[in-house]
């Protein structure tokens, strides 16, 4: 059952319009040197208590034309930051001007008629709506690159990456790694603001990437290059980053989409299995809630992150936070942060002003609820949003149990429910809300968890086709990359690579392992592919199998493996045409358990075959250009598919399907 208890307006009046309304004033200073220019002057503070607000702004003239009143250069949809006050000289005429400073202060966008041969100052007051950290939560992201590349078109360093930060409403950013200099980056913290360095991890392919919160210091280079020739490194990094303080998230899981090979978590569908997944996940789109929502399913505690991936040197980048975490903190630290997502204690965000608050019986996200037998429990949510809600949402175990009628309400809402809990493994329940802006944010899983608790029996099963060597230049010849994991308590006696039906080889623990070139097959980074296998933790009882194999002949391809349990794990099928000219990739992955099943397809093409020569200095396999993404899950009863790109479906197919 579902009640509405409570729909409030912010304000001691209830009115929002009339409190949320900035105010602004514009002054003539005096003449400026030059009769067919404008000169515009800007200082924002914070209505109430005329605080200085570094803010996000973008100016447009007459012209149509972007004007940059930070001197670091403009990003490509105009914008640029200050610190509470900015000049810009333009063509005189209709100038439009957008103030933002966080998702806790209400935005202005201010018309102005500039006049030629003059300077106009104009005094801006934005309220604050909401303060998300006055409540203990704490806005954050913890994937920031200051300047990724050797070379930068906006002029970035820390103290410009340290001010996007905090004009979007930040109070931490994790550096991920950047091409600047560190030897200040200690003098730009404060009480109110943090900025900690923990490079980004990439490990190898078919791996993914990792962020590492709230390390206290890097993993040793040996040390590190030790741990990427595991079979599955995440979980010997996850340990490593434990022991220095940190949190290990997945960060731009699915990215792109049809892909596995390298920016995305590839390993977390092993992990997923094996019960030893990393503390978080990092959601930026519905494909990912629903792969997270998957991960949870197989028994796992795993917190939702936000995070943006921002490359401050490019025009074509995100700022920080544009996706953030909020994470409740006693105190703003590295360790506090660390140990918080550790605990679950978050919700994510695309950047927007809207925050979502879940208690259930008492408990709030990362805490675990002991059921024993059916149950029930009142669920009770605060929704603050500065723009009228889509829809406010419960989703337990993956499937959508309450959806609240949210139209036309903004401001603080208080909504109530309950929800039944059953005697079915691992159950969790998360909240989800989005506005008519497209605001969007997802509150971490409450658990519920029997007294006695058995993990159901699950699997994943990847397989790829594709021409590309380990990093990842484009080579004439194709290879089948397959990985294959069972749950702990089974183990594999046979994984079995098929062709319309008919074994191409055949893999048992007997076989022991194969390096090619003494490097791990699939996940080892650095150098070609060969004929390879490998079984882990050992050939006398193996949960985790990954090979590759080279693929020359046209056919239907999939895997097949049997358990020492006899369970028959198949995977889909992908069609391999020898005959298609291009460079290509087909990815195909399962991840299954109890009443879930989730699947992808995915396909990239790319530069001719007969163009591809050595030494390689064509297209490297990041973003193919031609590309098809589909994601089916189910959850029980409940079904969800997810399609882009070019169509290629032809190129998969349901096993068993004629």
């Amino acid at each position: 059952m579902m009640v509405l208890i409570g729909v409030g307006l912010i304000g001691c009046d209830s009115n929002v319009d009339t409190i949320l309304e900035p105010t602004w004033q514009v002054q003539d200073v005096g003449n400026i040197n030059s009769e067919d220019r404008a000169e515009v002057s800007v200082s924002v503070k914070r209505r109430g208590d005329d605080q200085p607000l570094m803010v996000r702004a973008i100016v447009t003239g007459i012209d149509g034309e972007k004007v940059d009143g930070s001197g670091y250069g403009l990003y490509a949809d105009g914008r640029f930051f200050a610190d509470g006050e900015f000049r810009v000289e333009l063509p005189p005429g209709k100038t439009h001007i957008k103030l933002r400073s966080g998702p806790e202060h209400v935005p202005v966008e201010i018309t102005l008629n500039a006049k030629a041969g003059r300077h106009q100052h104009i005094d801006v007051n934005l309220p604050k709506w909401f303060s998300p950290r006055d409540r203990g939560w704490y806005g954050v992201d913890n994937h920031v690159h200051a300047q990724h590349d050797p070379t930068a078109e906006v002029s970035t360093g820390l103290g410009y990456t340290v001010l996007q930060a905090r004009a979007n409403g930040l109070s931490y950013i994790t550096e991920a790694g950047s091409n600047v200099d560190y030897s200040s980056i200690d003098t730009l913290s404060s009480d109110e603001f943090v900025i900690h360095r923990a490079d980004e991890l990439r490990p190898g392919p078919f791996v993914g990437h990792l962020n590492t919160p709230g390390i206290e210091s890097p993993i040793e280079d040996e040390l590190y290059e030790h741990l990427k020739r595991e079979p599955l490194p995440v979980q010997k990094i996850h340990k490593e980053v434990y022991r220095r303080g940190g949190a290990v998230i997945y960060t731009h899981p699915m990215t792109p989409p049809q892909q596995l090979h390298w920016m995305g978590a590839g390993e977390l569908y092993s992990d997923a299995v094996m019960g030893r997944t990393a503390d978080a996940m990092d959601i930026d789109a519905r494909h990912t809630e629903l792969f997270w929502f998957s991960v949870l399913n197989m028994g796992n505690r795993i917190a939702a992150t936000a995070s943006t991936d921002a490359a401050l040197g490019r025009t074509q980048t995100l700022s920080p936070g544009d996706r953030r975490v909020y994470v409740q903190l006693d105190e703003l630290s590295p360790k506090t942060l660390a140990t918080a997502i550790r605990n679950g204690r978050t919700f994510a965000t695309n950047g927007g002003p809207l925050f979502l608050f879940l208690n259930v019986d008492g408990h709030t996200p990362g805490d675990v609820i002991e059921v024993n037998g059916p149950d029930s429990f009142p669920v009770e949510l605060e929704v603050q949003s500065l723009h009228s809600l889509q829809s406010v949402q419960l989703y337990q175990r993956g499937k959508r149990v309450v959806d609240f009628d949210m139209k036309d309400v903004r401001g603080l809402t208080h909504l109530s429910t309950t929800v039944d809990v059953s005697n079915d493994n691992f159950g969790w329940l998360v909240a989800r809300a989005e506005n008519e802006n497209g605001d969007w944010a997802i509150t971490s899983p409450v658990y519920f968890e029997p007294v006695q608790q058995a993990t159901p029996p699950g699997e994943s099963m990847i397989l790829t086709i594709g021409n590309h060597t380990r990093f990842i230049e484009l080579r004439p010849d194709f290879f089948a990359h397959m990985k294959v994991t069972v749950s702990p308590g089974e183990s594999l006696e046979e994984v079995a690579l098929m062709r319309d039906g008919e074994i191409v080889h055949r893999f048992i623990p007997e076989m022991g392992d194969l390096l090619h070139d003494g490097r791990i097959p699939v996940t080892q980074i650095h150098g070609e592919y060969g004929p390879g296998w490998l079984w882990h933790p050992d050939v006398g009882k193996p949960v985790h199998f990954q090979a590759d194999w080279p693929i020359i002949e046209t056919g239907w391809y999939a895997l097949r493996a049997i358990t020492n349990d006899k369970r028959l794990l198949v995977s889909d099928a992908i069609r391999f045409d020898a005959g298609i000219p291009y460079s290509r990739q087909y990815s195909l992955a399962h991840l299954r358990g109890g009443d879930t099943d989730l699947t992808l397809y995915g396909y990239g093409e790319e530069m001719p075959l007969n163009e591809i020569e050595l030494p390689f200095e064509g297209d490297h396999w990041w973003y193919p250009q031609n590309t098809y993404f589909r994601l089916n899950v189910r959850f029980g009863t409940y079904f969800e598919q997810i399609e882009s790109g070019q169509s290629a479906g032809e190129n998969f197919r349901r096993y068993g399907a004629e």
